[in-house]
């Protein structure tokens, strides 16, 4: 079988490199940078007090609520028509046919059942503000693109 320079240039990518470019790691600063101001300024305040397991655990969340909201959105924008052939930009797993809408709804519900799962640990031990957090967190998630 011959095959053209375009499908050459749309061969999938082995599954890791599929699942990293669909979490969108470009976009992992958003998750990380207010995560470390905040622990640092506790730092500052606080001094040793600050706990250090707790920010990074917090940042784990962080980053998967990112990745459950981008992955949410490659699904969401791919059935509702928005990612098509002619999109132009970041590739999209879905909109490239690298993962089925299922298996990226499926992992975005891993990643924020993941995430919730470490916001309802925090929640028992920082208090009622991280319900909130975990919670409207995950709503807004999925609520970003529908």
């Amino acid at each position: 079988m011959v095959t053209t320079r375009r499908q050459q240039k749309e061969a999938k990518p082995p599954l890791w490199k599929v699942l990293l470019l669909a979490s969108r790691p470009n976009t992992l600063a958003a998750s990380f940078t207010p995560v470390l101001v905040g622990h640092c300024v506790t730092r500052h305040l606080l001094g040793s007090a600050a706990d250090a397991n707790k920010s990074f655990r917090f940042w784990v969340f962080a980053c998967l609520i990112q990745i459950g909201t981008n992955l949410h959105n490659d699904y969401a924008d791919f059935v509702k028509g928005a990612d098509d052939e002619n999109r132009i930009g970041q590739a999209r797993a879905t909109q490239k046919g690298w993962l089925t809408p299922r298996q990226t709804a499926g992992l975005a519900t891993l990643s924020l059942g993941l995430a919730h799962g470490i916001g309802v640990q925090l929640s028992r031990e920082a208090g009622r503000w991280m319900w909130f957090v975990t919670w409207t967190s995950v709503f807004n998630a999925v609520a970003y693109t529908g």
